[in-house]
């Protein structure tokens, strides 16, 4: 079959004759029921997996495709489905440049439309689903084609991947994406296009490959430093994110699989011909076996899975099993043949179904044996007696009861004894110990020549002195528990509960809180940390044990802490702590500021960018989010590629140029480089705060557009100890700006814009309504309305949010007043066609007021806008008193003032009442030709509401507060001297009030503004928009987007600022629950002053040594005594040369 394209073609000859050519690649189906195979000659083999013999495959088809690409590195477009689809790259473009076809007719190409065109492809896989997943690395977009019929197939979806520098497509359809710019994998479900686990990599460890289980629970990942060439092998779960187990090593790894998944788990590692067996769980001890290949002949290639090997031998392919059937076998053949010690995690469905249908209880064997441990049961007077003694495979027997370990497990309870404490005792397949007792199901391993416990399960959830034992409820206990790849979670609520209970030991006489001590090693142990951490963080909030959560705070801390460095593999394990920071930060705040001073100013390398152009705190690094490839997103591509091709030519035409003209380089360009060269030198940090920004991936569309859910950021601004704890570290003003930047100021911009035309459409209206039509005033009000709505759902919104923040909030009624009034001035206007004169005279201040608050988000203006709020919150309870005095004078100075009867200010009412305003009320006398004042002849002013503005409360209230302000006019018409009682108050209220209060209050304001922190204030205010931001105007699936709401954030901070920011920290003055730490890494980038060590140090280190010499010795080196030395060494010099000046 020859291809439309010019200068390329191919043929296919079918069944041409095999004569064992050496093969050069083989490749299996998604569900492991064929095998392709491709020659040196361009040959392509088909083999049965499924109707094929114990040893060899068994070959259906050969067919010879000519003008096949050379394979380049990163790239695959060989591929088999299950249904005997075959994919091979080609040497041609048109159509594509790849080939598929169906081995039944190899004849007949299949048919392909990309929907963009496409022509290149460099990725090709079959999913199980009989789907074909492609990558075109040059756009980053994958196609997802199914099967129409058997010759056309359709392009179901188009992705969008953003950016990637390696990709991964597992059999059940996971994209596995690696993105060098901040060293995470990210695994997404190529069908619904949601993530399943973020994983971040050490920095510097470039990924070289990965493997994920057949259930995909593990994702197996190796990464190459290619400075130090160290190798390192992880152990991630595709459940928590988390790193279970990493093994470093110097030598090269050709090659890892995970194999007895369901028998005893073991990961394979390949080194050149050396075969190694570990417990992917913890990665420790290689065990050597090589003997699982000695009799195979193993020659590359080969596939290994399904606990299956397939493999070339003379041009056909072997296939061989590596892992026997039963389960029994295989744990005994790893322990008696290859001397494998290390330990099984047994699957959990096994290990349930054995203590759940163990049928009658045996009530105790003395004796149980397993493959190499052998336990036992010692009943005597007072204890129960666990031993064990282990199997010595140097002397092929067990080993003598000399060496025999034990451990007393009967606990200090009442009706309980050496009899009946026992129920049932069997021994598992991995070796590990189950004893089903009166107090719950323990499971016991042996661990470090000690016997442990490994798991307790009671569901009592109280003090086991009131348990009541019932034979058949342990049977019961895992009955709606769904099977995993390990067991559940022990209770750790009856253990939490039970931690004071005494297990006696005889032998030692002494007692044992073995409750305490499994806690402790669920802290200590990464095993159980990773797989159970989360578990044990909420039993801890739930009964508020504020010690053991600071304990298992810690503990995944000091795990993420190697060397005085932080490990970026470890990071996820802090999840267990920032997934619960609601509950942490309002009943446990110390520890969360504990904890973010420990994880400060986490650099994931000592590297230094010398020349760096990007702001300081800006985010580093790529983000993305995988979307449906819209019309847009074609259209940017084609732009992209005219842009690419005129920068090319630009660049070419302009090199040409400079290399043309040595004058215009040597005076233009570089004067102008130099002129404009503002690079800084930088190192990059990381947010450290697994989760904290993102949002929970399940959820309800239209119960979250009227209730948003919230997040650990946006709870965080509710509670001011740790706002205020988080923003004085870089990391909370890099998040921040991150959010800005990303999305915050688009939906800040746009609010502000469709206020501003909220604002403007009134304004113009109520300045200028004599100067515009009546059309186009109605059009004004009409928008004020509408506009005025929308802006008053989003306040319903807020109020739903949250009811109680936003009664208690005084800026809310600001808000209702700025978007309330407008809206009934245009209604009002509307329905009488006459402009509310001092409603909108109202409407226009708050609305202007309001328009102005706009620029508090504007670093000029937020610090002066938040130091304004944050005084007022806090001198408000002042104000409150002040204004509580106010009313009091303002109702004494009303009883003593106020006229005897009713008067108006129209009619004189000729009474002889002193507070009567006629009387109060200013008298003009007429004057004589002699200069007499004629006293029968007087004008009086008429009086006004201010003559005596004790008249009624209301004005009483406003002539208090003037006189507060140091007016005496409101008591000006009275003669002090003639009223004792108004004298005495008067000289009451000005000396509490105004000479007391008021400059008090002055001094509060002083002080306050003084304390207020204004860097931290202006980033909480940002803060609080952008809370409001996510809360209610993002849509609910946009809330989920990646790029938006990362796992971890990365920024670059310029050096100067970063040094003198870490040395503030470090000084005195620093205001922070405590001093940050300090990693090896930040302080080689920032070359930070050595830290002289505290009395407390040299005492210890001192201490320590056992001479007399070795102290003086380690005296003399403490730096500060080295540098007092030193000054007075050049003290005594100076002194020398000024007394030989004298002398002179």
């Amino acid at each position: 079959m020859a291809s439309n394209s010019d200068n390329s073609h191919v043929n296919i000859s079918i069944e041409v004759p095999y004569e064992d050519k050496k093969i050069s690649e083989i490749i299996c189906s998604p569900r492991f029921e064929y095998v392709a195979a491709l020659d040196e000659d361009n040959n392509i083999s088909l083999w049965s997996i499924a109707s094929s013999q114990e040893t060899f495959l068994k070959k259906i088809k050969t067919i010879l495709i000519e003008n096949i690409s050379t394979k380049k590195k990163d790239e695959r477009k060989f591929a088999i489905s299950d249904n005997k689809y075959v994919s091979i790259g080609l040497n041609r473009v048109d159509p594509y440049n790849f080939k598929i076809f169906d081995f039944e007719t190899p004849d007949k190409e299949i048919k392909l439309k990309f929907p963009d065109c496409q022509k290149e492809i460099d990725f090709l896989y079959f999913i199980d689903t009989g789907n074909i997943v492609m990558i075109n690395t040059k756009y980053y977009r994958a196609y997802v084609f199914s099967n129409k019929d058997s010759i056309t197939w359709v392009c179901k979806s188009m992705i969008e991947l953003k950016y990637f520098k390696k990709i991964y497509i597992a059999p059940k359809g996971k994209l596995i994406i690696f993105n060098d710019t901040i060293y995470e994998i990210t695994v997404w479900d190529i069908e619904d296009l949601s993530i399943k686990t973020r994983i971040l990599l050490d920095w510097n460890y470039i990924l070289e490959s990965v493997e994920i289980s057949d259930d995909e629970k593990l994702l197996l990942v190796c990464a190459i430093n290619k400075e130090t060439k160290e190798t390192n092998l992880y152990v991630f779960s595709t459940e928590t994110g988390m790193n279970l187990a990493f093994f470093t090593t110097k030598y090269v790894i050709d090659g890892f699989h995970l194999i007895a998944s369901k028998k005893g788990e073991r990961l394979l590692l390949i080194s050149g011909n050396h075969h190694y067996l570990m417990d992917p769980y913890y990665l420790r001890n290689p065990i050597n076996a090589n003997v699982l290949f000695e009799e195979k002949q193993v020659q590359e290639p080969y596939i290994i899975r399904s606990d299956k090997i397939i493999y070339t031998k003379d041009g056909t392919l072997s296939i061989k099993k590596l892992v026997r059937d039963d389960s029994n076998d295989w744990v005994e053949y790893l322990r008696k043949e290859l001397k494998d010690t290390n330990s099984i995690t047994s699957p959990s469905e096994e290990t349930i179904k054995t203590i759940s249908s163990t049928g009658d209880y045996n009530g105790g064997r003395k004796e149980s044996i397993g493959k190499f441990l052998k336990w036992g049961l010692e009943l005597d007077d007072k204890s129960v007696t666990i031993t064990v003694i282990d199997y010595n495979y140097r002397t092929n027997e067990w080993n003598p009861d000399d060496k025999k370990k034990q451990l007393d497990i009967l606990p200090s309870l009442k009706n309980i004894d050496e009899n009946n404490f026992i129920v049932h005792c069997e021994v598992l397949e991995n070796d590990d110990f189950v004893t089903i007792t009166r107090i719950g199901i323990f499971i016991w391993t042996y661990k470090l020549s000690n016997i442990k416990m490994h798991y307790y399960w009671n569901d009592w959830n109280g003090r086991l002195e009131d348990f009541k034992f019932e034979t058949t409820k342990f049977k019961d206990l895992f009955k709606n528990l769904t099977s995993g790849r390990i067991l559940p979670a022990s209770s750790y609520e009856t253990i939490l509960k039970n931690l004071d209970i005494k297990f006696l030991q005889k032998e030692k006489k002494e007692r044992k809180e073995l409750f305490k001590e499994f806690l402790d090693d669920n802290i200590v142990e990464e095993f159980y940390l990773t797989c159970y951490g989360k578990f044990l963080m909420k039993t801890l909030i739930k009964l508020k044990d504020d010690k053991w959560i600071r304990s298992l705070g810690h503990g995944c801390i000091d795990k993420c802490t190697v060397f005085n460095n932080h490990i970026l593999s470890k990071i996820s394990l802090l999840s267990i702590i920032f997934e619960n920071f609601k509950e942490l930060s309002e009943n446990h705040p110390a520890f969360i500021a504990s904890a973010l001073s420990l994880i400060g100013f986490v650099a994931p390398s000592p590297t230094v960018n010398p020349k760096s152009f990007s702001s300081h705190l800006s985010s580093y690094g790529k983000y993305y989010h995988l979307s449906k490839t819209s019309y847009l997103d074609r259209l940017n591509s084609i732009f992209w590629d005219r842009w690419i091709s005129f920068q090319e030519y630009f660049q070419n035409k302009f090199q040409k140029f400079r290399e043309s003209h040595p004058l215009f380089e040597d005076l233009i360009v570089k004067s102008i480089i130099d002129f404009y060269n503002v690079s800084h030198s930088s190192t990059i940090l990381a947010i450290p705060l697994p989760n904290f920004v993102s949002y929970p991936k399940d959820y309800n569309f239209w119960r979250e557009l009227v209730l948003p859910s919230s997040n650990a950021f946006t709870h965080s601004n509710k509670l001011e100890v740790i706002n205020e704890e988080f923003y004085r570290y870089l990391n909370g003003e890099a998040l921040l700006k991150f959010k800005w930047n990303t999305f915050g100021r688009k939906y800040y911009l746009a609010t502000w814009a469709i206020y501003t035309v909220f604002l403007f459409s009134f304004v113009i209206a109520a300045t200028c309504y004599e100067n515009i039509s009546q059309t186009n005033l109605f059009i004004l009000l009409y928008i004020t309305i509408c506009l005025g709505i929308w802006h008053l759902f989003f306040e319903l919104r807020q109020f739903i949010f949250s009811p109680l923040n936003y009664v208690f909030s005084a800026w809310n009624y600001f808000d209702l007043g700025a978007f309330l009034l407008p809206i009934i001035s245009s209604i009002i206007w509307l329905q009488t066609n006459v402009m509310p004169t001092e409603l909108a005279t109202f409407s226009t201040l708050l609305l202007e007021i309001k328009f102005f608050l706009f620029f508090r988000t504007i670093e000029l203006f937020g610090a002066y806008f938040s130091m304004i709020f944050r005084v007022a919150q806090r001198v408000f309870s002042f104000w409150v008193i002040l204004g509580f005095l106010v009313f009091a004078f303002a109702h004494s100075l009303h009883l003593l003032l106020r006229p005897a009867a009713n008067v108006s200010l129209d009619h004189p009412s000729y009474s002889t009442d002193p507070n009567d305003p006629w009387n109060l009320a200013t008298t003009y006398n007429t004057i004589d030709s002699n200069g007499s004042i004629e006293e029968n002849s007087s004008l009086i002013e008429p009086p006004t509401a201010d003559t005596n503005m004790f008249m009624m409360m209301g004005s009483s209230i406003l002539a208090v507060y003037l006189m507060l302000t140091g007016s005496t006019t409101p008591i000006s018409h009275w003669n002090l001297y003639g009223n004792p009682a108004l004298l005495i108050l008067t000289i009451i209220f000005f000396f509490v009030a105004f000479i007391y209060l008021i400059n008090l209050s002055i001094g509060l304001l002083s002080n306050e503004i003084s304390e207020t922190k204004t860097r931290e204030a202006s980033l909480i205010l940002k803060a609080e928009i952008l809370e409001e931001i996510e809360s209610l105007y993002m849509l609910p699936y946009q809330r989920r987007k990646e790029n938006w709401f990362p796992f971890v954030v990365f920024y670059e901070c310029h050096i100067i600022k970063l040094r003198e920011h870490v040395m503030y920290t470090l000084k005195d003055k620093w205001t922070g629950y405590k001093k940050p730490y300090i990693s090896n890494n930040l302080n080689e980038a920032l070359l930070l002053p050595e830290e002289q060590p505290s009395s407390k140090h040299i005492q210890g280190t001192i201490k320590d040594l056992p001479t007399l010499r070795q102290i003086e010795k380690a005296i003399e080196d403490i730096p500060i005594l080295k540098q007092i030395e030193k000054n007075f060494k050049e003290l005594n010099e100076l002194k020398k040369s000024v007394e030989e000046l004298q002398n002179k």
